[in-house]
């Protein structure tokens, strides 16, 4: 009896990895031992993570290796993002992604270099045919880096369809993971839907848990409840060798002994990953920043990632429901989470009143426009995930401003899908001025640029954030300061130039570095506000011109000149 049970508990935890799919084997991409600091459909601001993160030891520099035969299909340079980044397409259907790296392979970077002096610019999306760079599995493709957006070196490494392009999870493929620590469950909410009450109260209930050697419990595990609610989970797993809090691979929740929603971190496509708004509770994380997976599904949320879908529970009165939260990581370490409903009498409810003149309907399935005086807004289909209700208020305590007033659409706590169009009127004596643009105010009265396109005396832009906008003016040339070296100095012992740049208001939008009036390559490093320029033979012996000039996205620019003495 007992190796039947085990028979079929091997089976079913197949099933659960595979799905009914069968993948390559690929070795490692690395060389050194594997310890992830991100695992696969972990939840993230806007997107799931698409690949896992192999930790390089704390360093750059760690060689990167093919792990099939195939050819190098696309390379992408960006400050941004994936940063220097390969992509691989293999004859057996899949592509491999490794990103944030810090250098190309000697021939793949001579290649980008020219491509870059080509084009003058130092971000890059070359795309190859199979002929260009053909790879066996084990070359040598470059080496690990921090590149991009990344917030430490590490690798970052993903495998796709390569049809579809669909990010599948690569711990499929070969990838071992010592792993034999549970999933975290750190809280667990329940919300009562339209009409609905938890213990007396129609506002969600939000909820510490319990853990006792990774047994989870609530302090009073029963909740007295009547109508609908839907439940929402905040957790997060670890492995062996690494403190970083990553996602778990599924989460399930049982009504009695009935599976009735469940998430799996299997594969997804880049066209739904903004719909990780719509599975989180996003207002709360908004506030919070704190992440509880919902089990109610939006009318318009499309993800794949849902296994199960019936995660609102009804509950009459008389009712004892038994609920349960199931969650795993991939080497099926397993948490639960138990509690009881019990059904109470129904509660009277006050009507809502209708709303004012300043609030809008917004039907999913329809565009939608909101045109009041000095400000429109235009809202495609399926913009967000429900129909709702926005509210739009004129507020006039926003000082040095140069529309009539700032509007609030919504709140930031209502997550948009699509971006929209929003427009501002501008003061009848600054129309046409093309220093103002339409800014995002945040809580702390920063502002945010998103856009300068003048038509009719207003300002146009587009925004995937809800919020306050107002039109702002900025005057101010961008930063630019030398690092490594000073005006006039000498760079006889330098390998590098390297200048920090910055904008302050509406954020650089171009950036070019000349030696002697020839444009050269700099890498510009983003997060850390700087051009790097690795000195070559461009420079020669005696004296040498450098100019940079940094542009911000209103136009304002900023030229810094002077001559070093090689």
């Amino acid at each position: 009896m007992k190796v039947k049970i085990l028979i079929i508990f091997l089976l079913l935890f197949n099933f659960l990895h595979s799905q009914t799919e069968s993948f390559p084997q690929y070795p490692n991409p690395v060389k050194i031992p594997v310890y992830l600091s991100a695992t696969f459909a972990e939840i993230r601001t806007n997107a799931f993570h698409a690949g896992v993160d192999i930790r390089t030891q704390g360093v750059e520099g760690k060689e990167v290796f093919a792990v099939a035969d195939g050819y190098v299909s696309r390379i992408g340079v960006s400050p941004y993002g994936y940063g220097k980044v390969l992509y691989i397409t293999h004859d057996d259907g899949f592509t491999s992604v490794y990103a944030h790296l810090s250098k190309f392979n000697k021939k793949i970077g001579e290649f980008v270099k020219n491509r870059q002096y080509e084009t003058k610019s130092f971000a890059q999306n070359i795309l190859l045919e199979e002929d260009e760079f053909p790879i066996k599995r084990g070359d040598f493709l470059g080496f690990t880096g921090n590149s991009g957006s990344s917030g430490g070196p590490h690798l970052h490494y993903e495998i796709r369809y390569t049809e579809t392009q669909e990010p599948v999870n690569p711990l499929f493929f070969g990838l071992k993971i010592k792993d034999n620590i549970k999933p975290c469950i750190k809280g667990v909410a329940i919300y009562p839907l339209k009409n609905s009450t938890v213990n007396g109260q129609e506002s969600a209930l939000y909820l510490d848990v319990i853990d006792e050697n990774n047994a989870y419990s609530v302090e009073n595990p029963i909740f007295r409840v009547n109508g609908d609610v839907a439940f929402g989970i905040n957790v997060f797993d670890q492995a062996d060798g690494s403190s970083n809090k990553n996602g778990p691979y599924s989460v399930e929740l049982f009504l009695e002994d009935a599976l009735i929603f469940s998430i799996i971190s299997y594969k997804y496509s880049y066209s739904e990953t903004r719909y990780v708004n719509s599975l989180i509770d996003y207002s709360y994380f908004i506030e919070n920043k704190e992440r509880f997976i919902r089990t109610e599904i939006d009318e318009f949320n499309k993800l794949t990632v849902y296994d199960e879908k019936n995660g609102v529970v009804t509950v009459n009165e008389g009712d004892t429901l038994n609920i349960k939260y199931v969650v795993k990581d991939y080497n099926n370490n397993v948490s639960t989470l138990a509690f009881t409903l019990i059904g109470e009498k129904s509660s009277e409810f006050e009507l809502k009143k209708d709303a004012s003149d300043l609030c809008y309907n917004v039907l999913g399935e329809e565009k939608s426009e909101i045109n009041m005086e000095g400000f429109m807004a235009k809202i495609p289909k399926y913009a967000f995930y429900r129909n709702l209700v926005l509210n739009v208020t004129q507020i006039d305590t926003i000082e040095n401003i140069f529309s009539d007033y700032a509007y609030q659409l919504g709140s930031e706590e209502i997550p948009l899908h699509k971006r929209i169009d929003v427009s501002l009127k501008v003061k009848d004596e600054y129309v046409g001025d093309t220093s103002l643009y339409i800014a995002l105010v945040g809580k702390d009265g920063a502002f945010s640029f998103l856009g300068n396109k003048f038509a009719d005396g207003y300002i146009e832009a587009q925004t995937n954030v809800l919020g306050t906008y107002v039109v702002v003016k900025d005057t101010i040339k961008p930063i630019i300061k030398p690092v490594n070296f000073k005006a006039k100095g000498s760079i006889h012992d330098n390998w590098s130039l390297r200048v920090e740049i910055d904008d302050k208001e509406t954020g650089v939008n171009k950036y070019d570095m000349y030696i002697n009036d020839e444009w050269v390559l700099a890498d510009y490093d983003a997060k850390n506000k700087l051009l790097i320029y690795q000195i070559d033979d461009r420079i020669k012996k005696g004296h040498n011109k450098l100019e940079v000039i940094v542009t911000d996205m209103i136009g304002n620019q900023c030229v810094y000149s002077t001559i070093l003495q090689r």
